[in-house]
């Protein structure tokens, strides 16, 4: 066994070994080579070929994502392909910034351990009917994920599902477990897609339509998609979960334990009250953004929004004078999404302008004869399944700019196919590898992956009916 194990080792680093070559040999073989195409320049030949060597290295993940991403920073200019000052500035793009805020608000959240009150309080209403107390996990898990980061949403509520598994005294006890801990990742994975910031596709749409179609999404615009998608997924989800896959048991204590754990936290603290405020603030700032405006005079954005949320709380004291954030904080900002925010938006800007964009447009004109929802229900049932094992935001950078085409080769808005694949890029229910929620709840040790598949492959068919249902109805409210 040792000795094969070993085997298996060297090879997959003999794998990664090509997969990590066959990146730049794709540039390098666009740089020897004359266009294939009529009407392509040389610049659009070379963007193509760093494209598809950042596709590769992004969907392989075999250097680190944020690696990857600052490729088009070193290749652009230095192949002569646009300026440095051209390819930097995605990087910097406002939607960018607007994460950037949103994140010192989920880490404000976390570190004064809000996030926990706020669930605790809302968890100890579910009252002691297991289906109900799942019910309540699920839409507490939803909420805090539509404004803090997945990973941290199923993180934090992970020991309270455990908790409520410990009180739970039945002979299935088991199929209960599974619920819980099943509906504390799906929840976090569906709660993202209801806001931009929510989960990085989200944010790198909006951004994507903005650079490279002049198209505008707000935080509130987003949310007539968002809100209803994630609460029918809500739904669907706990059904099956309770009242299919699973056999609840008919009652638990797992109410009294929320008390306790509650009472455990004492009164509300001065820093919990102010985070507590400037979230709402800011919340009701973005859903209320297009009215501000209009009644203040001010040029108020929803990234001006995070910003001026981000800022007041590194100024406000809490308990023993101390800020809310200090800088030091800042440590916990994912900087490596940024990032990838910044590679997938400056490559999409060279693929529209040195016209790589509309040479595929004009290649993929024979798409006119296939039905549109036959082309959305590909994409999103592609996207789906490929991020069970790539990285999400990975996935929507490097098929969002393709994808933009597409649409217009068939005559189409880009939202028709951008929307679905940014939506479907965080459906990933199957397996503990697809999404950070998964393999979070999967290190319990009370899952097998039998376990998740059975019960993700579901949700994954399902979301491919919502997706593309919800993208042909409530997509074009983003025009």
């Amino acid at each position: 066994m040792a000795l094969k194990s070993g085997n298996y080792g060297i090879q997959m680093k003999i794998n990664s070994y090509y997969l990590l070559l066959a990146g730049p040999a794709l540039l390098i073989f666009t740089l020897l080579t004359a266009p294939p195409l009529a009407g392509m320049s040389a610049p659009a030949w070379h963007v193509t070929g760093l494209m598809l060597w950042m596709i590769l290295w992004w969907i392989s993940e075999v250097m680190p994502i944020p690696v990857t991403s600052i490729l088009p920073m070193i290749f652009i200019p230095l192949l002569g392909i646009d300026k440095m000052d051209a390819a930097t500035a995605p990087y910097a793009h406002p939607l960018i910034f607007l994460f950037f805020g949103g994140f010192f608000l989920s880490i404000a959240m976390e570190k004064t351990g809000l996030h926990q009150r706020i669930a605790l309080k809302a968890l100890q209403f579910t009252g002691q009917k297991p289906a109900a107390q799942v019910a309540g996990l699920m839409a507490v898990t939803a909420f805090l994920s539509m404004w803090m980061s997945n990973t941290a949403t199923a993180v934090m509520m992970l020991p309270i599902g455990l908790s409520m598994i410990k009180m739970a005294h039945a002979s299935n006890q088991d199929d209960f477990g599974k619920a819980v801990l099943l509906a504390i990742a799906y929840s976090a994975s569906i709660g993202g897609i209801a806001t931009l910031i929510g989960t990085p596709p989200n944010a790198l749409l909006a951004a994507y339509l903005s650079k490279s179609y002049q198209i505008q999404i707000s935080f509130a615009d987003w949310m007539l998609v968002g809100v209803p998608l994630a609460l029918v997924m809500l739904a669907v989800c706990w059904i099956w979960l309770c009242k299919f896959h699973f056999k609840l048991p008919a009652s638990s204590d797992g109410q009294h334990n929320f008390k306790q754990e509650l009472a455990a936290l004492g009164p509300l603290r001065r820093s919990e009250a102010l985070v507590l405020l400037v979230f709402t603030l800011a919340a009701v700032s973005w859903i209320s953004q297009q009215w501000l405006v209009k009644w203040t005079g001010l040029p108020l954005s929803d990234t001006m929004i995070a910003l001026i949320a981000a800022t007041v709380l590194f100024v406000l004291p809490g308990e023993q004078q101390q800020r809310l954030l200090v800088w030091k904080d800042s440590q916990q900002v994912p900087w490596g999404v940024l990032l990838l925010f910044g590679g997938g938006l400056s490559m999409a800007d060279q693929i529209q302008k040195t016209g790589v964009s509309e040479l595929l447009a004009q290649q993929l004109s024979l798409l006119q004869g296939i039905p549109p929802v036959f082309i959305l229900l590909t994409v999103t049932t592609l996207i789906i399944f490929l991020t069970e094992v790539t990285s999400n935001t990975a996935t929507a950078a490097a098929f969002l700019p393709l994808l933009g085409p597409v649409a217009v080769s068939m005559d189409l808005s880009p939202l028709y196919l951008v929307v679905p694949a940014a939506l479907a890029a965080s459906f990933a229910f199957m397996l503990p590898v697809a999404t950070p929620p998964n393999a979070i709840v999967f290190a319990s040790g009370k899952l097998q992956i039998k376990d998740m598949v059975k019960a993700g492959l579901v949700l994954n068919l399902v979301g491919i009916v919502a997706i593309s249902i919800a993208s042909s109805w409530l997509g074009p409210m983003l025009q």
